[in-house]
């Protein structure tokens, strides 16, 4: 439901939470994070899966939608991904690539926001992720926009036994 007061302006209506109560207890939304660098919003929100055992060993799943906006005049470009993993295991990794899902979006006055989801996967039931996208403007300057921090955290006491698929 859209409610321009609000930030964000939209929440779930009443008939979406009861679906989402009785086919998907496991599938919950997390908290919403910001952050903006350089007139860049990054909004990131998170979503547990589930798990399922491979190989003998329980993997943990997350989804999450990533939304840039460009609150200023000037042209903007997405070129570059770095991303840190940190798994409560005691893994931590690093991602880093151009662009997202394939694409090196341009933020415009006309076009201003870009949204993608993607997923991770630990070992274990919690972890972290944080990182920056390499923002490059029409005139050539580039900066590290920040991607803000958020939990991964699982929903294991609330579905002890690993889902059969994602």
């Amino acid at each position: 439901m859209y409610d321009p007061e609000k930030d964000p302006p939209f929440s779930s209506r009443e008939t979406l939470r009861a679906w989402q109560d009785k086919n998907h207890p496991w599938l919950e939304l997390s908290d919403v994070h910001k952050e903006t660098t350089e007139n860049i919003r990054i909004t990131v929100i998170p979503f547990y899966m589930g798990c399922r055992e491979a190989q003998n060993t329980t993997v943990f799943w997350w989804r999450y939608c990533i939304r840039l906006e460009n609150l200023g005049d000037q042209v903007v470009q997405l070129r570059e991904r770095h991303w840190r993993i940190f798994s409560l295991s005691g893994t931590l990794e690093t991602v880093r690539g151009r662009g997202v899902v394939g694409q090196e979006p341009v933020l415009t006055k006309s076009h201003p926001a870009f949204q993608y989801s993607s997923h991770v996967s630990l070992q274990a039931p919690s972890g972290h992720m944080w990182g920056t996208f390499r923002i490059e403007r029409d005139d050539g300057y580039m900066f590290d926009c920040r991607i803000p921090p958020f939990s991964l955290e699982s929903k294991q006491d609330e579905s002890p036994t690993p889902q059969a698929a994602i």
